[in-house]
């Protein structure tokens, strides 16, 4: 028979630190090598003449080594969790959200006209910045699972609840186009539409934590002021 003791420290261990790093050691290193991959990038296309539409490209690389960076620093300092959802959809609509769209990395990557190239750019340094700005504030409330760490409820929270995906969304799009279409967009298109389930199963864990979320939630968007 189980050893009651036993059950309680691992009970504890789960909402320990330890574990909550342990747990993040993927995402950690996923965010160290994509920071490490777009410092290199960036470096080296500084050393090659470029256009008006390159030099965007790298002030958006550098954007994304920094965004990265700081995602991989925080998830090392963040809170720990108040509480979890249970159960395995909960998560895996999250990773799947967070991760499919890598499929895009799948195509062939296209050469853009000027304009279109222009237009990536800037919906990559919107979404990429936009980024920045906000994980600045959700700071060590940041996670990928649906979790409740803190509530955060200023900055570009005040006008929208889910202002990291909208900012994610743009860099989605931004990248979508630069691959094979329609296939980039469309890959695009359905990372967007695997936000809205995640976004639910977050609602639903800050609802059961905070009870100030409810009032919020009523009176901010959830990405769009006024649309959406």
């Amino acid at each position: 028979m189980p050893d009651p003791a036993d059950k309680v420290g691992a009970t504890a261990y789960a909402h320990s630190r330890k574990w909550d790093l342990a747990a993040a050691l993927p995402l950690i290193l996923f965010n160290g090598l994509a920071a490490l991959g777009f410092a290199i990038t960036a470096i080296k296309a500084m050393g090659k003449p470029v256009d008006f539409a390159g030099g965007l490209q790298i002030l958006s690389e550098a954007g994304s080594f920094v965004f990265f960076l700081m995602e991989a620093v925080i998830v090392c300092i963040r809170r720990l969790p108040l509480r979890k959802l249970a159960g395995l959809l909960p998560r895996a609509s999250a990773l799947a959200a967070a991760y499919a769209p890598f499929a895009l990395l799948l195509l062939p990557h296209r050469a853009l006209p000027p304009p279109q190239a222009i237009v990536s750019v800037l919906l990559l340094l919107a979404g990429t910045f936009g980024g920045i700005f906000t994980l600045s504030y959700l700071g060590r409330s940041f996670s990928i699972l649906p979790q409740a760490r803190q509530l955060v409820t200023n900055g570009p929270y005040r006008y929208v609840r889910h202002p990291l995906y909208l900012f994610g969304q743009l860099s989605l799009i931004g990248v979508g186009l630069q691959f094979a279409q329609p296939w980039g967009l469309m890959i695009a298109l359905a990372g967007c539409l695997l936000q809205f389930p995640r976004m639910a199963y977050e609602e639903r864990v800050l609802t059961e934590s905070f009870p100030g979320y409810a009032a919020y939630r009523a009176k901010t968007a959830m990405l769009i002021p006024g649309l959406l």
